[in-house]
């Protein structure tokens, strides 16, 4: 089952990053949380961005410690979210700082881009959903409105590529974040070079689409030379998927709930029908040569931004007596659609989530309890929708639902998503991103054979089950 061997995995998300080591020993992962921060998106130069910089220094320190704590680990791996990437100069410096898939620029070039490249050219092109967070539509944005910076641009690095390039020095643009771009091919074996033709991005930015779960080289930052840095999962959801007990008879339905809902099922082929376009759904890539046809829905992003409101306010903002509260209040029995554009901006959160419920006859008093269960009572509806179109689109009908990410901590949130299911809710791994990059790199160092992952999961994975 493997040698005693310990590995770092650097799991990075939109609002908070972790640094974690994780040993093998008698077939069973035992991690443990060296290092977290938190962070966010701000505006800078008018622009909303990410602190690449603020970023990069915690990896570092988080990694240092890490290999204090643990002077035997042997490699490293960064997962992040998609979409998101930075232009680099030819001495390969990072141009302006990092952009973030919410601004607004897209918006701004939206009609010029469907008018290169229409959404139903793009689904044909790509197999993924059309929407302005795409780096695709990011790309097209920046030649517009920064020509200048565009013209210094020499290659792009999605972010998980770049700060494995920053650990090695080496550059690689990773399948499965690559695939989250609306650049790549169907399933994301190569780049889809009409799109580049038809937004004129240029070819020069990206260089070979390779498959992942192998090793880039040694690390080259001081003091962590000892670290092989490895490709384990560029993508956060391919790392918790790769962390779900697979069984290759039938189909594995997923869903990590975190800001953003990623709801989708392990298939070996993407799906392109057009009914699955109709429905809005894209195929990702995962870190091994899978995909990942899933939808992407605004989730506890609602949630958040009603907290970070109430907490503004000198409200209770604490999610647990939150949900505590929800679980005490009387349901409302009316709904919200998650996928609506009002719920996937910052802001005013709380307002426009009462307002939507008063348009259905609740009153405009409701208290904290009830907006929070109306929330998550809307979430495991289009959660049981989403299955539901999954079902349809498979031939496959779903035995259980594994949720992974922060909601798999929220108790209501996994009930509500079994009952309106009628499937099981197997919630947990919480943190099966961390998981899933800590087993692929024990299986590129050659320290587990991929055919005990299943039983290695099952021994180090805290889940409950949440019958409906």
């Amino acid at each position: 089952m493997g040698s005693h061997v310990t590995a770092l995995a650097v799991d990075l998300g939109s609002s908070s990053g972790r640094i974690t080591a994780g040993t093998l020993q008698g077939g069973k992962v035992s991690q443990v949380e060296v290092h977290r921060f938190t962070h966010g998106a701000a505006m800078a130069d008018g622009h909303l961005a990410w602190d690449l910089d603020l970023i990069w220094r915690e990896v570092v320190a988080g990694l240092t410690e890490a290999v204090a704590q643990f002077p035997h680990a042997s490699s490293v791996s960064v997962d992040t979210w998609g979409v998101d990437w930075v232009p680099l100069d030819a001495e390969g410096q990072r141009l302006g700082a990092g952009r973030a898939y919410r601004d607004e620029r897209t918006e701004r070039t939206l009609a010029a881009f469907r008018r290169r490249l229409p959404d139903e050219r793009a689904w044909e092109l790509t197999g993924i959903a059309p929407a302005t967070i795409n780096s695709a539509n990011q790309m097209f944005a920046f030649l517009t409105e920064e020509p200048g910076l565009a013209e210094r641009t020499d290659q792009i690095l999605f972010l998980p590529d770049h700060f494995t390039h920053l650990l090695s020095g080496e550059r690689r643009w990773s399948r499965s974040i690559a695939s989250t771009a609306g650049l790549c091919n169907p399933g994301a074996t190569d780049w889809a070079e009409d799109v580049f033709d038809a937004l004129e991005v240029p070819r020069r930015w990206v260089g070979e689409l390779t498959h992942e779960h192998d090793e880039v080289g040694p690390c080259i930052v001081a003091g962590l030379e000892q670290l092989r840095v490895v490709r384990a999962g560029a993508h956060d959801t391919a790392c918790a998927v790769h962390a779900l007990p697979r069984d290759e008879a039938t189909d594995s339905y997923f869903l990590s709930c975190g800001s953003w809902s990623v709801l989708g099922v392990a298939r070996d082929e993407p799906l392109l029908t057009p009914q699955a376009h109709a429905l809005g759904l894209t195929n990702e890539a995962r870190g091994d040569r899978g995909v990942r046809p899933l939808f992407n829905i605004t989730g506890l992003w609602i949630l958040q931004e009603c907290q970070r409101q109430w907490g503004a306010e000198g409200r209770d903002a604490d999610i647990v007596s939150l949900v505590k509260a929800a679980t005490r209040a009387e349901s409302l029995g009316l709904l919200i659609d998650p996928d609506e554009p009002q719920f996937a901006a910052p802001g005013d959160m709380v307002a426009r989530v009462t307002v939507a419920l008063s348009q259905q006859g609740a009153p405009f008093d409701v208290s904290q309890g009830q907006v929070v269960r109306a929330i998550l009572e809307s979430l495991a509806h289009r959660y049981a929708r989403g299955v539901a179109d999954l079902a349809d689109l498979t031939g496959t009908r779903a035995t259980q639902l594994n949720m992974t990410a922060g909601g798999s901590r929220n108790p209501l949130l996994c009930q509500l998503t079994a009952d309106a299911l009628q499937v099981p809710v197997i919630a947990g791994p919480a943190e099966a991103s961390t998981l899933g990059s800590l087993l692929a790199q024990f299986e590129i160092t050659g320290h587990l054979d991929p055919q005990d992952r299943n039983h290695v999961i099952a021994r180090s994975a805290q889940t409950i089950r949440y019958a409906p």
